[in-house]
C-alpha cells in the first residue's frame, strides 16, 4: 500500500489522504442529494454497510460510512419517522391548552377534530399526488393543527354568541357561518396565496412544501365550514342532555335529601 501511495502525485493524494490514519474513498453519485433521491442513496449506503460486514477490513483497521448525504439521510429519516409521534403531541398540547381556557370537554374538543380529519386526508391527498414526505412535509401534520384550529374556533366563538343570546343550534350555527364566513375565507386566502409562491420554487423541498401547505388549507377551509358546523350542533344537543340528565340525577338527590331530613324532624 505505502508503495502505491508513492506512486500517486502529491497533488491527488491531498483529495483523499490525511496523515497516515486517514483514508478517503468517495462515491460519486452526481447530483442525486440535489434531486432529493433519498431513497437511491438510502439503498446505496445499505449496500456498503453489507459489504462491510461481508468483506470485513484488515486488523486495526475500521470503516465508517459518512458526508452530508449519509447525514441527510439520517435527518430525513428521524423527521418522516416522528411525524405521527409529532402530530399525537400536538393533538395534546392542544387540547390541554383549550381545555385550560375553556374549561368545556365540547369546546376543547370540537375544533380539533375536524383537523384530525384534515390531518388524515392530506395524507391521502399526498399519496394520490405522489408527494413523499421529506423533511418540511414532515412537520405539516403538527403545523396545519395549530394553523387550522384557529379557523374552527372562531366560528365556536361565535356559535356560542348566538346560543347565549338565546338561538337554537340550528340558527346559530347559520348565523355564526354569516357573519364570520367572509373573514374566514379572507384570512384562508391570504393563507393559501402567500404559501403558493413556495411551489414556483426551484427547490423541491421547498416547492412540494409549499404545495402540501396550501392542500391542508383549503381542506382546513372546507372542513371548518362543511363538517364543523354539524358537528359542533350535535356535540351542543349532547352537552345540553348531559346537563339536563345532571340537573336531574341532582334534583332527585336533594328531593330525597330533604325528604330524609324531614323524616327525621
Amino acid at each position: 500500500m505505502q508503495a502505491i501511495y508513492e506512486e500517486i502525485p502529491e497533488i491527488q493524494k491531498r483529495k483523499y489522504l490525511e496523515g497516515s490514519q486517514l483514508l478517503h474513498i468517495d462515491l460519486d453519485i452526481g447530483a442525486a442529494m440535489e434531486d432529493l433521491e433519498i431513497m437511491g442513496i438510502e439503498e446505496l449506503r445499505d449496500i456498503v454497510q453489507e459489504d462491510i460486514q461481508w468483506m470485513q477490513p484488515p486488523p486495526g483497521i475500521s470503516v465508517t460510512i459518512t458526508g452530508n448525504s449519509v447525514v441527510g439521510i439520517e435527518m430525513i429519516e428521524g423527521l418522516t419517522k416522528g411525524r405521527v409521534q409529532m402530530t399525537m403531541l400536538g393533538v395534546f398540547l392542544v387540547l390541554i391548552g383549550l381545555l385550560v381556557v375553556y374549561r368545556d370537554p365540547v369546546k376543547a374538543l370540537s375544533p380539533i377534530i375536524p383537523m384530525l380529519v384534515v390531518i388524515g386526508w392530506s395524507g391521502l391527498v399526498m399519496a394520490g399526488l405522489g408527494i413523499e414526505y421529506n423533511a418540511m412535509t414532515a412537520v405539516m401534520g403538527a403545523l396545519i393543527l395549530g394553523v387550522g384550529c384557529e379557523y374552527s374556533i372562531l366560528m365556536m366563538e361565535r356559535y356560542f354568541e348566538e346560543r347565549d343570546a338565546g338561538m337554537d343550534p340550528v340558527d346559530a350555527i347559520h348565523q355564526a357561518i354569516t357573519t364570520t364566513g367572509t373573514a374566514l375565507i379572507a384570512s384562508g386566502a391570504t393563507t393559501v396565496f402567500g404559501f403558493s409562491a413556495l411551489i414556483a420554487s426551484s427547490f423541491p423541498m421547498l416547492s412540494s412544501f409549499g404545495l402540501v401547505t396550501v392542500i391542508d388549507v383549503l381542506l382546513a377551509m372546507i372542513v371548518t365550514f362543511v363538517l364543523f358546523p354539524p358537528l359542533i350542533v350535535y356535540m351542543d344537543g349532547h352537552r345540553g342532555k348531559e346537563k339536563e340528565i345532571l340537573g336531574k340525577i341532582l334534583g332527585k338527590f336533594s328531593g330525597k335529601r330533604q325528604l330524609s331530613e324531614s323524616v327525621n324532624v
